[in-house]
């Protein structure tokens, strides 16, 4: 059965990063992963809403300021709990934001908080088959 996750974060290096650890996660799954994109917290926020995915991975810190509407990630995943298709679906809160005060945010909406220091594809790629597997079950 393929997978649907979504990559929500403005820059294109770290999507990649995402994607990389996808591809390993895919291997270790032996099944397909197809990742939807977005590139800022609009985007995202419809995406969310409207669309269901097996996990979302979210950046904080969206560069689209000047968009109306713009949200940062931790308000992303609140909506997220609150309304849409994807209230259940596993989140993980991916920000090179490092404020003590995110982790307990992120985590009281349930969602993983993965630091982007220090970004370990290996280790992303296990926590993405282990949040995945959960929703198979």
């Amino acid at each position: 059965m393929p997978f649907r996750i979504l990559v929500a974060d403005d820059d294109e290096n770290v999507r990649k990063s995402h994607k990389f650890a996808i591809d390993a996660a895919s291997e270790l799954l032996k099944d397909k992963l197809t990742v939807v994109e977005s590139d800022d917290s609009v985007d995202a926020l419809a995406k969310i809403k409207s669309e269901h995915f097996d996990l979302i991975i979210v950046d904080n810190d969206f560069k689209d300021k000047e968009i109306h509407g713009h949200l940062p990630g931790v308000a992303l995943i609140q909506i997220a709990r609150r309304e849409g298709v994807n209230t259940n679906t596993p989140i993980v809160f991916c920000s090179a934001e490092t404020f003590e005060t995110l982790k307990p945010m992120v985590e009281k909406f349930k969602a993983v908080h993965f630091p982007k220091d220090g970004y370990d594809i290996d280790r992303a790629a296990h926590l993405f088959v282990e949040l995945l597997t959960k929703t198979k079950e």
